[in-house]
Parts: structure tokens; C-alpha cells; sequence
């Protein structure tokens, strides 16, 4: 055999062996997200079998006659002149609610936007400001910190308390109806979680549209079963509402110190904390009705009637290098930083979602390999035609009737995905989006690659030289 026919057979091999690999481990990885699946729709079944068919579904005039009581939204805000001011404007605008305060977060070497904080405060009666008193960034909990003391200073001036603290980013378009939910449950839950979703974007913008996928599926199903399992309910960061007793506990077992400043996803840490305080959690999809005016086919005004749950809309980056950044300050938060505040702590079902969350490390490498496994598998497909099997080159490891059953599960996994990142989508964002989810699909893969190589890079840089890891700025945008 001459060299350059060794060299294919060498190759060959290796793709073979990389190609078996990789079929394996997207095989348990879809296993996993096989259970979520089954687990969820069982959930559902039986809730309409034994919940839904015999209690009422809770009516939104039951919100409406509660009495209204005081709630404070914190809102950091680190270079966020560009949305800070509409974000306040429009919310106070149009929440059905009126016994509440903005309490915003800025740095004392950000002007521009206490400017627009200020301004917005001329308009707005309901805006205070915290002015962090050393030059940012430092990291959101560091400026959360900062506006809960500013609460808690109103508070005594003004001789009164807030029943519930709701988070939100100045990107947020707060849902109207969200204060009167928050405000109907506080008196037995200690943080209430409500969905987070991304504004509709056109189907040709990649990018932004993996945001309508992920969340649109995370916060429809996945979420739901995690709190199902575990009892636990990863906080948001906005959408998010903590009632006095639970700010109470945070600052008294840490001395003080309400959010986490060693986390970049003190958000998520935070419901670990309440949940080891034995707090109560919770995850509410609460859909209303409500009608839109739009056109029919032929041009014409019409009113639909949609049903969605209450939740927080915001646009999310459409630029690559943006979106895959943000992604990664959230790995590093609740990868790399969770991993090392929380190890395994809990039951079973606690250490499994512990390794839903970690499994990233490993997963968007191998959703890259496996593209490069597929390219070299369509060369030896060109190959083979080259060289007649009867001669050199013929499958060893993947000529098997092994392989064939693992392949064929993998296509019917993968069917399955697909399906149900189509339907979550679809029943947010209509038809048309829902099938282009499969598509972005491979968006979401290379943008969870870079990000998790980013906070990798970040994280090892910070354990090797001590650098601090601050709030990674990402620029947003708000919707006229």
C-alpha cells in the first residue's frame, strides 16, 4: 500500500472512531432532554385530567380586587442611557397598578445616564435614584446592593414598608398586568418567577430569533419541570418579585448582604439561598386574554383574540458577537461560579438539573465536533467513490448493525427536538416562526460554542491572575 492510500486509511479510521464517538454522546445528551420532555407533557395530561377539569382557572378580576399594596422594581443600570428613560416612561404608562416605585441603580461615572434617570424623575413620580458611590462596572449584585439600601432608606423616611421587591433591566417592557400577580401572591410565596420572553422578530434575523426559541421553550417547559422536581426555581433577574421575608433572610445569613457580589448570575444563586432557607418558590404561567387589531389577507381590519401568559418582553441582541458575550457572562455565573458557591447540594433531582446547567461545557464543543464529524463523513461518502470498497477503503465501525440502531435514534431525537422547539415557538410567535426554530437551531449552536469558549477563556484568566470579573456590558435596545 503506498502512502497516500495509508494516509486515507488513517483517516478514514479516525473519522470513523471521532463519528461513533459523537453519535454516543449526542445519544445520552438527547436522553436527557428526552425525560424533560416526557416529564412535561405527563405533567400536563394529568394536570388537565385532574386539576384543570375540576378547579377553576383563577379569573384576572380576582388580581383587579385585590388591594393594591406597596411594591419597589429595582432596575440597575450601568450605560443604559439609551433605554433607561423610555424603559420608565412606557411602564409607567401602561402598568395597571399604582402603588409601586422605580428604584434605580446607577454609577456615580456614568453622567449620561443620571441624566436620563433624571430626566425620566421629572416625568415620572414614581423614579429614585441609587448612585453607587465608587465608578462602575462592578457587577450587578454589587448595584443591587446599593438600590436595596436605597429602599430600605425610603422606607424609614417614609415610614413605610414594601411588601415585594421586583427586578427588572432598563431593557424590559414590564407586562401590565404583572404588579396585580405579584401582588395577589406575595402573601405565600417568597420569590415568584414569571416567564421572560423576546419580542418578535423578522424570520430573516438569525440571531435574535434563537432568543425567541430558547425562552419561548425554557420558559414554557423546562423551567416548569425543574420547579416540578426540585421545588427550586432559578430567578431570571427580571420578571421576578421577592416578598419582604425573603429579603429579610438573604441580609441576615449573609450579614448584610443581600445579592451574591461573587456571582455574575446572583439571580440565578439567589433561589439556591432562598431555597436552603426554606422559602417558597415559584414558577407562574398565568395566560390572559386579551384582543389585537390587525389585518386579514386581503388587507382588511380585523380583532384576534390571543391568549399568553403574563411575562416581560425585551429585545435581545441580533448581532452575534453581542448575543454569544452575553451568553457567556450567564456560563460563567451559573456554570463556573454556581458550580463553585453550590457544588451538588440537594436530592436527586437537584444534582440533575445541577448537571443540565454544567452540561454546556461539554455539549456546544460537541455540537461543533459533530458538524466537523459530518463534513468529513460526506468526504468519505466522496472517497468510497474514489476507491471501490473492494479495495482499500470500507467502514469498520460504522458499517454495524449497532451503529445503524444508535443513528436511528438519534434521527428520531432529533425529530423530536425539533418538534418541540417548533411548537414552543409557534405557540408564542404563530407558525411562521415556529418553523424556522429547527433552522436556528444551528445559530444556537455556534453561539453557545463561542460562549462557552469566552467564559472558559474568562474564568481561567481570573482563577491564574486574580482579575476581577465585572459586568460584561451588553448595548440595548427598545422598542419604539
Amino acid at each position: 500500500m503506498n502512502q497516500f492510500l495509508y494516509t486515507l486509511v488513517v483517516y478514514q479510521e479516525v473519522a470513523e472512531i471521532l463519528t461513533y464517538g459523537m453519535t454516543v454522546v449526542i445519544l445520552i445528551v438527547s436522553l436527557d432532554d428526552l425525560f424533560i420532555d416526557c416529564w412535561y407533557w405527563l405533567r400536563e395530561l394529568y394536570r388537565w385530567y385532574w386539576i384543570k377539569s375540576q378547579y377553576p382557572a383563577l379569573k384576572v378580576e380576582v388580581l383587579e380586587a385585590k388591594a393594591e399594596r406597596p411594591i419597589a422594581i429595582m432596575v440597575p443600570a450601568w450605560m443604559e442611557h439609551d433605554v433607561i428613560q423610555a424603559m420608565l416612561k412606557t411602564n409607567y404608562k401602561s402598568l395597571r397598578y399604582r402603588n409601586y416605585r422605580f428604584f434605580v441603580g446607577v454609577y456615580q461615572n456614568d453622567p449620561e445616564t443620571i441624566a436620563e434617570v433624571s430626566a425620566a424623575a421629572a416625568v415620572v413620580p414614581n423614579v429614585t435614584m441609587a448612585v453607587v458611590p465608587w465608578p462602575g462596572p462592578t457587577n450587578k449584585a454589587d448595584c443591587l446592593n446599593i438600590v436595596m439600601a436605597k429602599i430600605v432608606e425610603f422606607e424609614r423616611n417614609a415610614n413605610m414598608e414594601f411588601v415585594g421587591i421586583a427586578l427588572h433591566d432598563s431593557e424590559d417592557v414590564i407586562h401590565p398586568y404583572e404588579l396585580l400577580l405579584f401582588n395577589y401572591l406575595l402573601d405565600r410565596m417568597d420569590l415568584i418567577q414569571l416567564p421572560v420572553y423576546s419580542f418578535p422578530r423578522e424570520l430573516h434575523h438569525f440571531v435574535a430569533g434563537t432568543y425567541m426559541d430558547e425562552f419561548a421553550e425554557w420558559h414554557s417547559k423546562d423551567l416548569v419541570v425543574r420547579e416540578s422536581i426540585t421545588g427550586v426555581v432559578p430567578c431570571a433577574g427580571v420578571s421576578a418579585c421577592f416578598s419582604r421575608r425573603a429579603i429579610g433572610a438573604l441580609r441576615d445569613e449573609r450579614k448584610g448582604e443581600i445579592f451574591s457580589t461573587a456571582s455574575l448570575t446572583e439571580d440565578y444563586d439567589i433561589a439556591f439561598r432562598l431555597s436552603k432557607l426554606q422559602m417558597r418558590e415559584v414558577f407562574v404561567r398565568f395566560p390572559i386574554a386579551f384582543t389585537i387589531e390587525t389585518l386579514d389577507e386581503a388587507g382588511q381590519p380585523i380583532r384576534v383574540e390571543k391568549r399568553l401568559p403574563i411575562a416581560t418582553r425585551e429585545l435581545f441582541p441580533s448581532d452575534f458577537r453581542a448575543a454569544y458575550r452575553q451568553r457567556a457572562r450567564w456560563l460563567i455565573g451559573i456554570v463556573f461560579q454556581g458550580w463553585s458557591q453550590h457544588g451538588w447540594i440537594g436530592g436527586a433531582g437537584a444534582k440533575y438539573f445541577f448537571l443540565r446547567d454544567r452540561k454546556s461545557l461539554i455539549t456546544a464543543p460537541a455540537a461543533l465536533l459533530a458538524y466537523f464529524v459530518m463534513l468529513n463523513l460526506i468526504v468519505l461518502h466522496f472517497l468510497f467513490h474514489l476507491f471501490p470498497s473492494d479495495q482499500v477503503l470500507q467502514y469498520k465501525w460504522l458499517d454495524t448493525d449497532t451503529y445503524r440502531m444508535l443513528l436511528g435514534f438519534n434521527l428520531f431525537f432529533l425529530f423530536n427536538r425539533i418538534l418541540q422547539r417548533t411548537f414552543f415557538t409557534a405557540s408564542i410567535y404563530g407558525l411562521a416562526n415556529g418553523l424556522m426554530a429547527g433552522p436556528r437551531m444551528i445559530v444556537s449552536n455556534f453561539l453557545n460554542y463561542f460562549a462557552t469558549a469566552r467564559a472558559v477563556y474568562i474564568f481561567v484568566r481570573h482563577k491564574v491572575t486574580g482579575r476581577q470579573i465585572v459586568w460584561d456590558k451588553t448595548m440595548h435596545t427598545y422598542p419604539v
